[in-house]
This record gives C-alpha cells, sequence and structure tokens, in this order.
C-alpha cells in the first residue's frame, strides 16, 4: 500500500511539473524579449546623450559650451532622478 502511494504522489508531482513548464517558456521569452529591449533602450539613450553633447559643441559658441553642458546634465540629472523616485515609490 506505501509503494502505491508513493507512484500516485510522484505522478502527481510529474504532472504538475508538466503543466507548469509551459507557462515558464513562455514566461522565459517574455523575459528575454524585455531584456533586449531593455539593453537597446540603454544603447539608444547613451547615443541621444553623446549626441545631444556634439550639437551643444555644433551649435553653440565655444565660451557658452559649459553653460548649456552644465545646465544640460543638470537636466538629464533631475529626470533621472525622477525616474528612480518613481520607480522606488512603485516598490
Amino acid at each position: 500500500m506505501s509503494e502505491t502511494e508513493n507512484l500516485t504522489s510522484t505522478e502527481e508531482i510529474r504532472s504538475d511539473t508538466h503543466r507548469t513548464k509551459v507557462p515558464d517558456l513562455g514566461e522565459n521569452f517574455r523575459k528575454g524579449v524585455f531584456v533586449i529591449a531593455m539593453l537597446l533602450l540603454l544603447v539608444a539613450t547613451f547615443q541621444l546623450y553623446f549626441s545631444i553633447e556634439r550639437i551643444i559643441e555644433i551649435w553653440f559658441e565655444y565660451q557658452y559650451i559649459p553653460i548649456f553642458r552644465a545646465v544640460y546634465n543638470f537636466i538629464v540629472l533631475l529626470v533621472s532622478l525622477y525616474i528612480i523616485r518613481l520607480y522606488i515609490i512603485k516598490r
């Protein structure tokens, strides 16, 4: 009788494991797509940041470049802190 109970519980565990593998595959795929999208977003953000730095160098006279860079970096800092704050508040 003990062997029958062990066999039945083993079969239940296998069937439960089989049922959970299908959603895990879909969930892992979504996580993978999310990670790839976040990496692309990170690369695009860095490129945008340095492109704007270059635009500042081209559009403004050399004596005003530090002022505009400071303003630009301050705005980037404020936006970054705001996004981090929103992320922390949601948690």
